[in-house]
């Protein structure tokens, strides 16, 4: 079957549970399962664990103002910025997944890998490719010598994000190339911010991502290059990812062999995946202080930004208990969302970014008035019953497995976007342009409830079609984030 873009839009709807080949919805009790973990020997190149664990409060950071962590040497910078991009941050033995990472992911499988791609010291139209692996905080030398005809400018890295749909595909088979579009949407606006925390350069752009694609992807592997940008090295640090490199045998996931084979659409959706996008990125919003942007910021916990990002959660336990209605004030939601547009003015905006639409359901008893607002925080329409109002959100789960305590959550943001807008506009590509734009989007989210003291989950497997009819939601949805706070945070240990 060849999938068209009509037929993608169409599988990532409601139809997904119907027509799609899902483990997860097979046995919600031992649903999927990881990868297999085998040996894996190569060289290796340790990074520096000795990292900044401060770097300013986050209003500093919304402010533009510059971090004294840019000034350090960038063998410290460039381990920052991986470490707090998908490095392991801690592990909670009460929790579901156990080990958290810097960033939301599916499944809380970190999906998306991070290579580097460097100028071969020695012979010009070659190249180095390094894979990260966060466990161990250490690149490995992947290839040696891959020819690179549009050789890479003196004093530039390329940072490559790979969707590696195998992490998944046990769990989510068919369906799994969806959600890692998302996460690599994730892991792109994560690195943005912290590549301008840590002072390090970028461009962004249009590159050949299948190009890029035959030259770092292993022969017969399953993932796809997905997105990638260019970083400024210093001089004095064009070398280092030559320097110390030791051989070793790790434990890492092995990915399962037959696939594809075994889930029949996976090819075909990761090929329309591969559509080019040749248009301009959109324009980034300004980040120009604002007498009101200041009282903002006044108004915000002086939280470091660092511990904004270990401090991120999509929740405090297994089950989905642990969630209160906390008493806020009326203008809460106006504060939580003038913070998420002030944050995302610190990124570049992804392509079709700026024509997706976002809207917000409050739903805490507290604080504004229960009901639909924009993403302004002006009210759309307010919940005349309210118990009404929350069964509507409560009744868009695929099954009683899921446990969601909609009721006890504090507000959730839909994004959506006409389907046929951006598909006139950016024709195959925009599917993935689009769903990568929405994760960027729900992450900027997360990283706004936890400056605020809450937990935010972006979630993919609801019933949409009726949540969009009941609250009259314009577009198709692409990402929900649910927002909260805990009764109790867990136990946790930090790694790294």
């Amino acid at each position: 079957m060849k999938i068209t873009l009509q037929d993608a839009w169409g599988l990532a709807s409601d139809r997904r549970f119907d027509n799609l080949d899902m483990p997860i919805l097979h046995d919600p009790v031992n649903y999927g399962a990881k990868a297999d973990i085998g040996s894996h020997y190569g060289e290796f190149l340790s990074l520096s664990t000795d990292l900044p664990r401060s770097a300013g409060a986050f209003t500093q950071f919304l402010a533009g103002e510059k971090s004294e962590v840019s000034e350090l040497p960038f063998e410290q910078r460039i381990s920052a910025v991986l470490r707090y991009l998908s490095s392991p941050m801690r592990f909670e033995p009460l929790n579901s997944p156990e080990v958290h990472y810097p960033v939301s992911s599916f499944g809380g499988l970190l999906s998306c890998g991070i290579k580097f791609v460097c100028r071969h010291p020695e012979k010009n139209g070659y190249a180095e490719v390094f894979h990260f692996y966060g466990n161990y905080h250490a690149l490995e030398k992947q290839h040696a010598c891959v020819e690179w005809p549009d050789a890479l400018p003196i004093g530039e890295w390329l940072v490559v994000i790979t969707g590696q749909y195998w992490t998944v595909g046990r769990k989510y088979g068919d369906f799994s190339p969806f959600g890692v579009v998302l996460d690599s949407g994730i892991i792109l606006a994560q690195l943005q911010y912290l590549l301008n925390l840590f002072g390090i350069g970028f461009s962004t752009g249009n590159l050949d991502l299948n190009r890029i694609g035959e030259r770092v992807i292993p022969t017969g592997s399953f993932q796809q290059v997905l997105a990638a940008l260019p970083i400024s090295v210093p001089d004095e640090a064009a070398t280092m990812l030559n320097g110390s490199l030791k051989p070793m045998e790790i434990a890492a996931y092995q990915e399962p062999k037959g696939i594809t084979e075994r889930f029949s659409l996976l090819n075909d959706t990761v090929d329309l995946l591969s559509a080019s996008y040749e248009k301009h990125w959109p324009e980034s919003p300004e980040n120009a202080e604002t007498e009101s942007d200041a009282q903002l910021l006044q108004s915000l916990p002086d939280t470091d930004i660092l511990d904004v990002i270990y401090n991120r959660t999509s929740s405090s336990d297994r089950l989905g208990f642990s969630q209160i209605n906390k008493m806020l004030d009326g203008e809460f939601l106006q504060r939580f969302m003038k913070t998420f547009h002030k944050l995302r003015s610190r990124r570049a905006l992804l392509p079709l970014e700026d024509k997706l639409m976002l809207n917000l359901a409050w739903i805490n008893n507290f604080g504004p008035s229960m009901g639909l607002y924009n993403d302004q925080a002006e009210p759309i329409y307010i919940a005349q019953d309210t118990k009404q109002f929350r069964n509507i959100l409560q009744d868009r789960l695929y099954s009683t497995n899921q446990k969601y305590n909609i009721a006890s959550m504090t507000l959730e943001m839909y994004i959506s976007v006409d389907t046929y807008q951006v598909s006139e506009f950016a024709g195959n590509s925009a599917f993935r342009l689009a769903h990568m734009a929405a994760g960027a989007v729900a992450h900027d989210m997360c990283l706004v409830a936890s400056l605020f003291g809450a937990f935010a989950r972006p979630v993919r497997m609801f019933r949409d079609t009726k949540l969009q009819q009941r609250l009259g939601l314009d577009g198709q949805l692409l990402m929900q984030v649910l927002v909260g706070f805990n009764r109790y945070n867990n136990y946790a240990l930090t790694i790294l």
